[in-house]
């Protein structure tokens, strides 16, 4: 049984109750509070189990937790607000830290630590460099760390600016290159050979002041000066998220590569994976039921039903030709062929008889 750990996990808009209710039920969860964008409980709970989670979008390893930053114009005296968030209780950082370690290295788990990134190939540096020059040109909100911030050398840190969506993005995973697995690369001492970068997203006042860069660089140095880590963009060990706003400052580590809405038997996307879910939980479907989505599309709260509550008929019309052939796809790759019926049907001639759910 895995030891109780602090953790958040961030939701979409509106789905935070189902998501306080959800870690409750499936994961025992205690000390449960739900803000705007997050849930943070407390669990006990091995990484296969965390995974199941199907109305959260990230879910980090909580380190610190605080009440909004004050805002002034001094940027200095900001900045050293920021970096006391990691640096005034080393001991409590180091200790979730192990605990992080410990949940990377459950037997099984290889491909789904938060710092693996396969991809095909590596960059060459003059590559990067292009790439940063044309999403600076472009307009983009993410900045890409210089060359020589890459290699974190001398007082340079790693650093990325998060969007308000999903935490990292594909494109800053292919910039990156190939990730090593914290598996594959044994710790030891925390406190020497230890690769770390620092993403970070702030919103509302404090982001009129400091940019996510500032604060990213000023937390990189703070950390390799008190640590002795080394800042890697490419490969890190570890990586430390800070999101600050005008709510609370909170410090996490991601415990998973890719976003929990992220499902792999969905071939071609439609309704959020998260919203499908939260949608055919409010059904209460038992078992032997039989459940119409008159509307169906894709297929994605079909599949979200049929995954979680198997011991159930599921059937779905729609009059498009083209959507009924992607949720065929997607029901197909999900191997529910057997539990899910689908008819091109208008809604208007659909009768839903007695015992019948409907999922519209």
């Amino acid at each position: 049984m895995a030891a109780a750990a602090r953790y958040f996990c961030t939701a979409g808009r509106g789905l935070e109750p189902f998501l306080a209710r959800e870690v409750r039920a499936r994961l025992g969860a205690t000390e449960v509070e739900h803000v705007v964008g997050k849930v943070f409980f407390t669990a006990a709970a091995e990484p296969a189990e965390l995974k199941e989670l199907k109305s959260g979008e990230r879910l980090f390893l909580l380190l610190k937790r605080r009440v909004p930053l004050s805002v002034c114009r001094d940027k200095g005296k900001m900045l050293h607000e920021i970096k006391r968030l990691l640096t005034e209780e080393p001991e409590s950082c180091l200790d979730v830290i192990a605990t992080w370690r410990k949940l990377c290295s459950h037997k099984g788990k290889k491909d789904d630590v938060s710092q693996e990134n396969p991809l095909p190939r590596k960059r060459k540096p003059e590559e990067e460099i292009n790439i940063a020059c044309k999403r600076q040109k472009a307009g983009q909100e993410r900045e890409v760390v210089s060359e020589g911030c890459q290699a974190g050398a001398g007082e340079n840190c790693v650093v990325s600016e998060e969007s308000d969506q999903d935490y990292p993005t594909d494109s800053r995973a292919a910039l990156e290159g190939p990730a090593r697995s914290s598996m594959e690369k044994p710790i030891g001492n925390e406190k020497q050979n230890f690769s770390f970068r620092v993403s970070c997203r702030c919103s509302g006042a404090i982001a009129k002041i400091l940019t996510s860069q500032e604060i990213g660089r000023a937390v990189g140095i703070a950390l390799r000066k008190q640590f002795g880590w080394q800042a890697d963009l490419r490969a890190p060990d570890l990586e430390i998220f800070l999101h600050l706003n005008d709510v609370h400052s909170v410090v996490g580590i991601p415990l998973f590569r890719l976003p929990l809405a992220n499902r792999e038997y969905i071939k071609t996307a439609g309704l959020r994976s998260t919203v499908a879910w939260a949608m055919a939980s409010l059904a209460e479907i038992n078992v032997g039921a039989f459940v119409l989505d008159p509307m169906c599309g894709l297929g994605t709260i079909l599949l979200e039903a049929a995954k979680e509550w198997p011991e159930a008929c599921y059937w779905g019309t729609d009059t498009s030709d083209s959507q009924l052939e992607g949720a065929s796809v997607n029901i197909k790759t999900a191997g529910l062929d057997d539990k899910i019926e689908l008819l091109k049907a208008s809604v208007k001639e659909c009768f839903v008889s007695e015992g019948l759910l409907c999922c519209c």
